[in-house]
């Protein structure tokens, strides 16, 4: 792409300044030239000429003509001056003045990558674990409790879902994931309501005795601050979550946490 066109040079974004190679450019440099060659001519023939009627002009007696004479050799003299002084001053801003204009590619380079999105990771076990206590009452169900490192693992799974962010989550079937577009991502302010947790995760609603008498639970979103996304995710486990509290590879089967569908085939 052609920045600026300089006496027979032209800048470009990659190489700085090079020769000239377009035959179109060449073609407009060579007439440029001709037309300063042809005005000289012409202010050389208006000096001979105004010179000559000068001369007659006071050998005869004509003042008035002598004058227009002078006039004319005056201008003559003065345009050829300009044309010479125009041509020198345009070779010396191509040969050094331009070089200081060079285009820096780096000065209008486009950011075209995507922005990486961030994450925001709210912690919503403390908020919500009374309704969920509440609706295990109604079917004779004892309480679950909140677990640290059950909660560590629900953040960095839900990071990683939300927006590709470092962390691991378990095999698919050891935790729910809700998906929220950003219209959505408001219920993440409000109460837990049952209808709720029986489209979110009916495991929470559960009569879980046969499995655990101490039920534990952590219930975590991660929302997208890019689009406006978020994602909830869900874990119950047997008891505390056994140290390390984290599976030996992302999508790996982890002891200890309660499923709701049948694991290893």
């Amino acid at each position: 792409m052609a920045l600026g066109i300089h006496a027979g040079r032209v800048m470009t974004a990659r190489t700085g300044i090079v020769p000239l190679r377009a035959d179109g450019t060449a073609a407009l440099d060579s007439l440029g030239g001709q037309a300063v060659g042809w005005g000289l001519a012409v202010a050389v023939g208006m000096v001979i000429i105004c010179a000559a009627t000068w001369a007659i002009a006071a050998t005869h007696s004509h003042p008035q003509m002598a004058a227009k004479a002078k006039s004319g050799i005056l201008v003559a003299l003065a345009g050829a001056l300009l044309l010479g002084a125009g041509t020198g001053y345009l070779a010396w801003l191509a040969g050094g003045q331009a070089q200081a204009f060079t285009a820096d590619p780096a000065s209008y380079k486009a950011e075209t990558a995507a922005p990486t999105p961030g994450v925001e990771v709210v912690d919503k076990t403390a908020d919500w674990i009374g309704a969920v206590n509440d609706a295990r009452a109604t079917v004779g169900a004892a309480g679950v409790a909140a677990d640290p490192a059950l909660t560590s693992l629900a953040a960095s799974c839900a990071a990683r879902l939300a927006a590709d962010q470092e962390g691991t989550c378990p095999a698919e079937g050891q935790f729910y994931e809700v998906g929220l577009s950003p219209s959505q991502v408001v219920k993440l302010s409000g109460t837990l309501a049952p209808e709720m947790i029986g489209s979110w995760a009916p495991i929470l609603a559960s009569d879980l005795s046969a499995l655990t008498g101490d039920p534990r639970v952590a219930m975590v979103a991660a929302r997208n601050t890019h689009n406006g996304t978020a994602t909830l995710v869900i874990f119950i486990s047997a008891g505390p979550c056994q140290a390390p509290c984290t599976p030996s590879e992302d999508g790996a089967i982890m002891p200890g946490l309660i499923t709701h569908v049948v694991m290893g085939g």
